[in-house]
């Protein structure tokens, strides 16, 4: 042996240290370093790929809305061929969709009266177009009348005085206007200084308004209604949207106006050369979207250092821990390689017996050093755990036996008290002194019962005689009004807890059958179902409402001996007989309750086959 292990050790002249530092630098590291730098640009390469995916799913968003949005103000924008009003409140003989000409021509006025009448009404119309939406701050029209005269109305629910014609005309460009244009324009944003009070910032939308009245093709234009709308529209789709807050977005046109930026100084400007900066950058990341149909498109920018900021730390994260593992693996290789061949290999083999639960097993120590000192500490592991485990499992086995005795040494004096109870109630009663000496007759027989071991189980019939002496000492009080039925499952002889059943009984009587008179009929059943044993108590009292039953549940669940009300405790019995059946059987037996109330109430005892059935006869 000693040679096999010099030759194995001395194999093609390298030691076992190099051998296994070896190993490790072509198994280990090598991939390691290549795994990482893979994963690494993997990294990068997905996070860009999602970043910029999420980016434009948020950029497309916004586009979305702002065509959404910029489509009702389209829908709005047409309203002048819908308005069906004419200048005397009477039905028009010209089409509904030329009461807008009429009203601006001047057609059936009073010509004394025209021009008054034509501007209240005019400015019931562009009342009536501001309110449909709150975000439109203004409405104007300018038109050429019947004599080809230019005219313009005005009108603002927040500013109540129009100041200055000439300068609403040149800020939204009505001589640049294209006058031939069917499509709603957009004017890019600029202040409503041409009203009275402090000046806002809105963006505008015009539509050209022609007269239908023609040929096709022959439409001549009358004038062109503009709406301001205020920028907290648009600012509203970008609250929606949740960026990380170190973005620059931008909403621009084809001309590259500024309609909207969280950089406030923009809006309005024409910044084609601040764009042109920005894509070029190399240190920024930019989404763009395409143009909608009104000829905007959004732009979103971000410094790339702080897009990829959380992944470059993740990166360096890594390489960090890859450089730690290296220096571990060599130092480990050095210190483990002399140390863990054969003596490591024969504690697995031992510790692989120890797992199997066979704690007899002993490590072999061959030496001093510190794998000898793990052997002799796992030896005396092993046997400090088998000592515990011995010590814990008596214990736990004498804890349950003493629970146990503690319940049935509670159980015995509630019976006895209750019993003596109806003995004295009877007594006390003229018509019942003769019935006393048999009642008494019959507590003797219960008592006679209940003396013996504790631990003793008995015949289920037993069980069942104890309980008709029971009903037969209430029916002694009550003048026999409780019946009881018993339907027990022929040839089995089945062995219980002493006292299971005369305590559900009793509770069956003075919780069910007592409220109603003490009338009534409890009946006892037994079945096998699911390799269980049940005892099914019933009886027709008033029944449990669902407050009741779950009441009870929390008993059982609890440390508590019974339910304590304002005077006494109560379902004492119900909850020691539930106790005892999980401290002898285990969680899953025990008593279930069903009830309904003015039916009645079923208690079934859930026992287990094996452990009460004693022999089969024929």
């Amino acid at each position: 042996m000693r040679g096999k292990d010099k030759n194995m050790y001395g194999l093609k002249g390298f030691s076992l240290y190099q051998k296994f530092a070896l190993t490790i630098i072509l198994l280990g590291l090598l991939p390691m370093a290549l795994l990482a730098t893979f994963i690494a640009n993997r990294m990068i390469r997905d996070y860009s790929r999602a970043l910029t995916g999420q980016y434009e799913q948020a950029a497309g968003y916004v586009q979305s809305s702002i065509e959404g949005m910029l489509d009702s103000y389209n829908t709005i924008s047409k309203m002048p061929y819908f308005y069906n009003f004419d200048a005397y409140g009477a039905q028009s003989s010209y089409l509904s969709f030329d009461h807008f000409r009429q009203v601006l021509y001047g057609e059936e006025y009073n010509p004394n009266t025209m021009e008054e009448e034509r501007r209240k009404d005019m400015g019931r119309f562009l009342q009536y177009i501001q309110s449909v939406d709150s975000y439109i701050t203004g409405v104007h029209v300018i038109a050429l009348d019947s004599e080809e005269e230019k005219q313009s109305f005005h009108y603002s629910v927040y500013n109540t005085f129009f100041l200055d014609p000439e300068l609403f005309e040149e800020n939204v460009g009505y001589e640049r206007l294209d006058k031939s244009g069917k499509n709603l324009t957009l004017v890019p944003p600029h202040t409503t200084a041409y009203f009275y009070g402090e000046p806002a910032t809105v963006f505008t939308a015009a539509r050209n308004y022609f007269d239908l009245r023609g040929a096709v093709g022959n439409t001549p234009y009358v004038g062109t209604i503009f709406l301001d709308i205020d920028l907290k529209r648009l600012e509203s789709i970008f609250r929606r949207v949740e960026f990380t807050g170190n973005e620059i977005f931008y909403v621009i046109n084809q001309n590259s106006d500024c309609f909207f930026s969280n950089q406030k100084e923009l809006i309005g400007e024409n910044i084609a050369d601040i764009l042109q900066g920005v894509e070029v950058q190399r240190d920024r990341f930019v989404v763009r979207t395409g143009e909608n149909s009104y000829g905007l498109s959004v732009i979103v920018s971000l410094d790339a250092r702080t897009a990829f900021g959380g992944i470059r730390r993740m990166q360096q994260m890594m390489y960090f821990f890859v450089a730690a593992s290296v220096l571990a693996l060599f130092a480990g290789s050095f210190y483990f390689s002399r140390r863990l061949v054969r003596p490591i290999h024969e504690m697995m083999d031992q510790m692989s017996m120890i797992e199997t639960g066979n704690f007899e097993i002993e490590l072999p120590v061959r030496s001093g050093d510190e794998i000898g000192v793990l052997a002799r500490r796992f030896n005396q592991m092993s046997s400090a755990l088998k000592s515990y485990i011995n010590q814990s499992y008596v214990a736990q086995i004498k804890q349950n036996e003493a629970e146990l005795t503690a319940l049935k040494s509670q159980i015995y004096p509630h019976f006895l008290y209750n019993t003596l109870e109806i003995i004295r109630m009877t007594a006390l009663e003229e018509q019942g002194k003769n019935q006393v000496p048999e009642m008494i007759e019959a507590l003797s027989e219960q008592i006679h019962y209940l003396i013996g071991p504790m631990q003793d189980m008995v015949p289920l019939e037993k069980e069942i005689d104890i309980v008709s002496k029971y009903i037969y000492l209430l029916n002694c009080r009550i003048s026999g009004k409780v019946q009881l039925t018993v339907k027990m499952q022929k040839g089995m002889e089945i062995q219980v807890p002493k006292l299971i059943l005369q305590p559900i009984v009793e509770n069956a009587y003075v919780h069910g059958l007592k409220p109603k008179k003490g009338r009534g009929c409890i009946m006892i059943e037994t079945a096998v179902k699911d390799e269980k044993f049940e005892i099914t108590v019933m009886d027709n009292g008033i029944g449990m409402d669902e407050e009741e039953i779950a009441k009870i549940l929390r008993l059982f669940e609890s440390d508590e001996p019974g339910i304590k009300n304002e005077y006494n405790w109560q379902s004492i019995g119900l909850k020691n007989v539930h106790d005892r059946i999980r401290f002898l059987y285990g969680e899953e037996y025990g008593i279930r309750i069903t009830s309904t109330p003015a039916v009645g109430t079923m208690v079934r005892i859930l026992l287990p086959l094996k452990g009460v059935m004693q022999k089969e006869t024929d």
